[in-house]
């Protein structure tokens, strides 16, 4: 592979490959449990609005560690889940009226 190949320290050669793998793991688990908060009637908004900061947090690590691309894709996921717990949000205060 490239990176093989590439003059990188054998340390770095085996810590990259997982550091690329956690966020698209963590973003599946995140969705997992985003899904799985659908089915509640109520309560729904905290969980999606926690995953909305988890994802923020990773897009951060995502920025400093990988770079743009990471950082803007998992930014991208962040607003998702943020934009989904906003609308829960109002959808429930506006059934509460």
């Amino acid at each position: 592979s490239t990176m093989e190949a590439s003059e990188l320290p054998p340390f770095l050669k085996r810590v990259l490959p997982p550091l690329y793998l956690y966020p698209s793991v963590l973003m599946l688990v995140l969705a997992l449990v985003s899904l799985w908060a659908l089915r509640f009637n109520a309560g729904r908004a905290p969980v999606l609005g926690v995953i909305a900061v988890i994802a923020a947090a990773n897009s951060a690590l995502g920025f400093v560690l990988g770079g743009f691309v990471p950082g803007v894709v998992m930014l991208l996921a962040a607003s998702v889940f943020g934009v989904a717990a906003w609308q829960d949000w109002k959808r429930s205060a506006e059934i509460a009226d």
